[in-house]
């Protein structure tokens, strides 16, 4: 047994023991029991194996054990003791004067806004509020005002999908006062001004709903869709593409990267072009928690498409999703978007050699083999996602996305190329906005059409 395939095991178990606690949330005696099974099978394999009466696989499974272990015990820890400090014993039914600072993008709905508010280190507080007057990144406010615990309504579990943000408290409606807007941006302020003046010039170059639809692909600004158009792409299963995920740029980047490959682009250029596309993707987007997450899924793929060898990124990808998971337990219970990171990622290397296989005859026009054979793994793998997080699986989702798909990435080349050449110019920009108008109208359009038939 090779040393990858051990730290593959072992790597696999931790994360097999996050996922036990996130679904099965097992009584306590199981962490501390695995913690001693697995130390037991290690003493009698290591002696069995001095004695040379059993092989090394014994040792392994005795470290998996404790792995499994270790992930039982990073989930408990996050899940049990997570909101015990934070903000202190309060009583929902008095008002509570509390100030922060605004510590991410602000939620524009329709009707309502939403703040995450930071208290302190890792004490963040959601804020419900009306439209007006707005508040941005980086405002230091004032609340007075309840403050109370979030409740799950109907199947869904609100508490932990907050908690997943280290948010564990709701104030709505709060009495609100600006105590200071900060002159001088950080970093991440200005990506968020990059994004909306993005969005902003969208705006003026292509109508609706084909401006909307473009910044929810480039920069993940998906609030201005109209909702029969979201209805359209939810029943269709192409609703992946509009939200930034793994799931999204993996694709994205496979489908780029077999573009590029018919234009007879060098694979080493080919490569430089795809990630410095990624990069910016990211940065244009905000460069939040998810986006980051998403872009480095992406990126693995994108190196393992250039080596040629899916196969063996698989460690790669498996080391990533431990470390996020390490970092932030709740992913694999409440964010949809990591699981079909994950899950579409190893589609793409497991399942992608078998489909190669059955679809030798389909021909490589435009791409089209391999656009098959991508989709395919992607959706096959991520279908117990779709099943259990969104309880919808549609067979029209197959066709939906071998049409629509191809059309993405030059879809997202040509909308970036109008952005940017509008700044420069609105008449050149206008020019080139006529190729992007066209492929975005095509995506809307089919699903409009095939959500028709979707049940």
């Amino acid at each position: 047994m090779t040393r990858s395939k051990v730290f593959l095991f072992l790597l696999i178990s931790f994360i097999g023991g996050i996922f036990w606690y996130s679904f099965v949330n097992s009584a306590p005696q199981l962490r501390g029991g695995s913690f001693v099974l697995g130390i037991f099978v290690l003493i009698w394999n290591y002696y069995k194996w001095r004695q040379r009466k059993i092989k090394v696989a014994g040792l392994v499974l005795a470290f998996c054990i404790l792995a499994f272990g270790a992930g039982i015990w990073r989930a408990s820890s996050a899940f049990d003791n997570g909101d015990n400090s934070v903000l202190g014993n309060f009583n929902s039914k008095e008002e509570t004067v509390l100030s922060g600072k605004i510590s991410s993008e602000p939620d524009i709905r329709s009707d309502f806004s939403q703040y995450v508010l930071e208290i302190s280190s890792n004490k963040k507080l959601l804020i419900k509020t009306g439209l007006y007057p707005e508040y941005f990144y980086g405002d230091i406010i004032k609340i007075t005002g309840k403050i109370e615990r979030p409740e799950n309504f109907g199947d869904f579990d609100y508490k932990n999908y907050l908690a997943k943000d280290n948010i564990f408290f709701i104030s709505r409606y709060p009495q609100i006062a600006l105590i200071k807007r900060e002159d001088k941006k950080d970093f991440y302020g200005y990506l968020l001004v990059l994004k909306k003046s993005f969005t902003d010039q969208i705006n003026k170059i292509l109508p609706e709903p084909q401006a909307s639809f473009l910044s929810a692909l480039l920069v993940g600004a998906k609030r201005s869709l109209p909702d029969d158009l979201i209805k359209a792409f939810n029943a269709t299963g192409t609703s992946h593409i509009i939200a930034i995920s793994g799931y999204n740029i993996s694709i994205i980047a496979v489908l780029a990267f077999n573009f590029l490959g018919f234009l007879l682009v060098p694979r080493r250029m080919i490569f430089w072009l795809v990630g410095f596309l990624i990069i910016i993707f990211t940065l244009i987007a905000g460069a939040g928690a998810s986006v980051v997450r998403a872009a480095v899924m992406g990126g693995l793929i994108l190196l393992a498409k250039r080596e040629g060898r899916f196969y063996d990124m698989r460690v790669a990808i498996v080391l990533a999703a431990a470390l996020m998971l390490t970092f932030n337990p709740y992913l694999l219970r409440y964010d949809a978007g990591f699981k079909l990171s994950f899950l579409a990622t190893l589609g793409l290397i497991y399942l992608s050699p078998y489909f190669e296989k059955w679809f030798t005859k389909v021909p490589e026009f435009f791409s089209l083999k391999s656009n098959l054979v991508a989709t395919l793994s992607a959706q096959i793998a991520t279908l117990p996602v779709l099943l259990f997080d969104f309880g919808r699986f549609s067979l029209i989702s197959i066709p939906a996305n071998i049409l629509i798909l191809p059309s993405v990435p030059p879809a997202m080349l040509f909308g970036f190329l109008t952005t940017i050449l509008s700044f420069l110019s609105l008449k050149v920009g206008g020019v080139v906005a006529i190729i992007s108008w066209f492929l975005l109208s095509y995506q809307i359009r089919v699903a409009e059409l095939l959500s028709i038939f979707a049940p």
